[in-house]
């Protein structure tokens, strides 16, 4: 195991104290150059619409899903009002005449009902 390391250590090039390229390279052909600005704006810019895109699509999905719960209890409050020959309107207090009922939106104030 010892040998191992003195050999790894032998080996290993110690860093000097002047960077310098090869000879025969000066440093614009060591710099990526505009080729490599637009690969990595391109690359900056995709990730940007793929993040946003995504975001989108979770949303919808966590919208539908709270869709589907609020249909599925507004059906069984209806079988329930239906069994007990009630109304299905006797679960919840009305809203008063001149009033909208107020539904609760996901999200909050950013919900898909928001302004």
């Amino acid at each position: 195991m010892l040998s191992l390391l003195n050999l790894a250590a032998t080996v290993t090039p110690a860093p000097g104290e002047e960077p310098s390229l090869r000879p025969g390279l000066d440093p614009t052909q060591v710099t990526p150059g505009l080729l490599g600005f637009l690969a990595t704006l391109f690359m900056v810019i995709a990730v940007i619409f793929l993040i946003r895109d995504m975001a989108r699509r979770i949303r919808r999905v966590r919208y539908r899903e709270m869709a589907n719960l609020e249909a599925e209890q507004a059906q069984q409050l209806e079988q329930s009002g239906q069994e007990s020959g009630g109304t299905p309107d006797a679960a919840g207090p009305e809203p008063s005449s001149g009033e909208e009922p107020r539904r609760r939106t996901p999200g909050g104030k950013h919900g898909p009902d928001a302004p």
